[in-house]
């Protein structure tokens, strides 16, 4: 029996704007995604048969509703294979929080399985096979740390900056969000300030984080500051405690700050815990060395 363990790192969405509803009922959108140094652990070990989803969360689903599951029936049915897996996935990214952990999950499972199996699928199959299973699954699929994402958001160019962020992630633990249902609001695309996917890109490269905090956007951020008073709160306490850039990751609830450095981040989230105990507050960092994190970890193990 051999087992494969893999990191699945979460992502941030550094601007997201919905552009408008496609004839397919999906969305159009642009976005700037960001590999993140908060991961989840995804081990892979070989069965005879079936599909097994082993996950202390329990708002993890352990059956064929799981994304990492439908990841590996994928697969397994694309490679005409009649054995299975068992997935245990360890939890560390917060769950429904905007940070693509599900979608992390999948990736990892659809590139450790070919590895583990021997598949031989190259990685544009693969990508064809995430494209399937949502709409950011196919950026963990690419070994770079930041990409913008069109089309529904598997429509992906790679962004080659050298520049690394700090964050403060903020999460309300009592606040739970449907994507479904957000973009169903009539208001999501609709754009109430300057915002530009360009300027934002070359402030980041630049380390111009004020620019990056004028003109970085997400289209769900705009209905939900205007629904819900904790996330004009939390904006508002991480901007007050010294940070450089807020907002909103994908549908949410997560608000993230950025800093320049870790000090800043540590000092941050020190002081929010101190006063705050209806959020859950992580200090995290922008990926390091994709490509490295891949020959650390595909090692099988009997």
């Amino acid at each position: 029996m051999q087992t494969l363990i893999l990191k699945a790192p979460a992502k941030v969405n550094l601007y997201l704007k919905v552009l408008g509803k496609r004839p397919d009922g999906f969305h159009d959108i642009e976005t700037i995604f960001e590999k993140l140094d908060l991961c989840d652990e995804i081990s892979l070990r070989r069965r005879k048969r079936g599909i097994k989803v082993l996950c202390q969360h329990k708002g993890v689903p352990r059956n064929g509703r799981n994304l990492a599951a439908r990841a590996a029936q994928a697969l397994l049915k694309k490679a005409n294979r009649a054995d299975g897996v068992e997935i245990r996935i360890t939890k560390r990214i917060p769950v429904a929080a905007g940070l693509g952990g599900g979608s992390s999950d999948a990736a990892s499972v659809l590139l450790g399985l070919n590895k583990l199996l021997s598949l031989g699928f190259a990685r544009g199959e693969l990508l064809d096979l995430a494209q399937k299973l949502g709409a950011d699954c196919p950026f963990f699929i690419l070994p770079g740390l930041r990409a913008i994402g069109r089309g529904k958001g598997e429509v992906l160019s790679p962004i080659r900056l050298k520049r690394k962020n700090w964050y403060v992630l903020v999460i309300p633990k009592d606040l739970r969000l449907s994507t479904r249902k957000m973009y169903q609001d009539p208001r999501i695309t609709l754009t109430k300030r300057s915002s530009n996917a360009k300027i934002t890109l070359y402030a980041l490269e630049k380390g111009d984080l004020t620019t990056v905090d004028k003109y970085s956007y997400n289209s769900f951020e705009q209905i939900l500051r205007e629904r819900y008073k904790e996330i004009r709160e939390i904006k508002k306490a991480l901007k007050s405690l010294g940070a450089c850039a807020t907002l909103m990751s994908g549908s949410g609830p997560c608000v993230f700050g950025i800093t320049q450095t870790r000090k800043e981040a540590v000092e941050i989230s020190e002081k929010l815990e101190r006063e705050q105990k209806r959020w859950q507050i992580i200090v995290t960092k922008t990926y390091d060395n994709t490509n490295r994190r891949f020959k650390e970890i595909w090692k099988s193990q009997r």
